[in-house]
């Protein structure tokens, strides 16, 4: 009986509350992400539309950019890139 004491009374005063989480600074957003992804994904589809057949780069770089800043700014940004 004395254990089921102690249990409920630690139960009942847990004690100290945890401090708050740190507030979290903006580095980045979605233009950014948008911008980064934009150039990446865009010279990448420009390479590749170099190596391919049938498939010039400038437009398949610009295709891919276009798609890179579309879902970027729908999606937003992942949690790795503006922590």
């Amino acid at each position: 009986m004395d254990d089921i004491e102690k249990l409920l009374a630690e139960v009942s005063n847990p004690g100290p509350q945890p401090a708050p989480p740190p507030a979290r600074t903006k580095r980045g957003g979605r233009l950014a992400f948008a911008g980064v992804a934009a150039v990446v994904l865009g010279v990448t589809g420009w390479v590749a539309g170099l190596l391919l057949p049938f498939v010039g780069g400038p437009t398949l770089g610009s295709g891919a950019a276009l798609g890179a800043v579309v879902t970027a700014v729908i999606a937003g940004p992942p949690r790795w890139f503006s922590s």
